[in-house]
């Protein structure tokens, strides 16, 4: 690498955190990378008195980036840009990135869902816009503390039907701090049998007000449901998928811990009005209208949650 590559992680949580602490400590001290991280409050004060503490497994490390700040200004240009903050969060970020994006920049959403590809891929119509996703279980343990129990990580990205120098440039300066990192020429597949996956999940969860164990146990027939109906959202979008999808999603579903739940479930039971809610659910009925394909369970439960956001939850 000829000249220095600036990459500014937005959002410390869990993904963000994690990763973005990974190559802080790798490139602490390089002359080739720099790291910058977008962070706020509490978290950010530690950062930049301590650096941030990544958890993975039984291993331990402290990353320092070159730069943490709230500011979007006080980091200029970036050469790629990785989004992790919460979707509901995404629109009030948009506006501020603007001063670090040029048509130089790589914009990485590591997000749930779809939607944020597309709102970036549409908002900043000069830079580079690649779909992605992770497979990780962390969290923000503390301030400035990121834990991943198991230390197990994946981060898949790219464009469809292309694999550029870029894409192999970032790949590598991952893998080298130590994170599985995947370029993919389809990856819209990739991010569409994730979304199902964790779409149907959430919205039952929520739903039925239980863990997955028992909505694969009491509740099989409306997580299907979910899962074919998003599976022809997927196809009316040009995706393609496997023909056995479904059922390979549904096995997958069988296959998580009994008492395993998911983030949605988790913010429907803390009362939080932020939640992922219109991400997971709410995506799949608009979709359904514009595509003109029915979505009569996805409706039926989403219409009930956006009810109960908010509250207490009580069923």
């Amino acid at each position: 690498m000829d000249n220095k590559v600036r990459i500014t992680i937005v959002g410390l949580g869990g993904v963000g955190g994690f990763y973005g602490g990974l190559l802080a400590h790798k490139y602490e001290q390089s002359n080739d990378v720099e790291i910058c991280f977008v962070a706020r409050g509490e978290h950010l004060k530690q950062i930049k008195a301590k650096g941030i503490t990544v958890i993975s497994g039984d291993e331990k490390i402290v990353g320092k980036p070159h730069l943490a700040t709230d500011n979007f200004n006080e980091i200029g240009h970036t050469d790629y840009l990785i989004m992790a903050t919460k979707g509901y969060d995404l629109d009030d970020t948009l506006e501020k990135m603007k001063v670090c994006i040029s048509k130089n920049t790589v914009i990485l959403p590591l997000l749930n869902g779809v939607e944020a590809y597309e709102k970036l891929h549409n908002y900043f119509d000069e830079a580079t816009v690649w779909e992605g996703c992770t497979y990780i279980v962390s969290r923000l343990k503390e301030a400035g503390v990121i834990e991943n129990p198991s230390g197990r990580q994946k981060v898949l990205f790219g464009i469809d039907n292309n694999i550029t120098d870029a894409m192999i440039q970032l790949q590598t300066i991952m893998k080298d701090a130590g994170i599985k990192a995947i370029t993919s020429d389809k990856i819209s597949t990739e991010i569409w049998e994730k979304y199902i996956l964790v779409s149907a999940s959430a919205t039952a969860t929520s739903y039925y007000n239980c863990p997955i164990g028992v909505i694969m146990q009491d509740h099989r027939q409306d997580v299907v449901a979910l899962l074919t109906e998003a599976e022809q959202i997927a196809i009316g979008k040009g995706v393609h998928l496997e023909d056995d999808i479904v059922s390979v999603i549904e096995n997958r579903l069988c296959a998580i811990p009994y008492e395993s739940t998911t983030s949605m479930h988790s913010d429907f039971l803390a009362g939080k009005e932020q939640n992922e809610l219109n991400i997971m659910s709410g995506y799949m009925v608009e979709q359904g209208k514009e595509l003109r394909l029915e979505t009569p369970v996805y409706t039926k439960m989403f219409e009930s949650l956006q009810m109960r956001k908010g509250k207490n939850y009580l069923k």
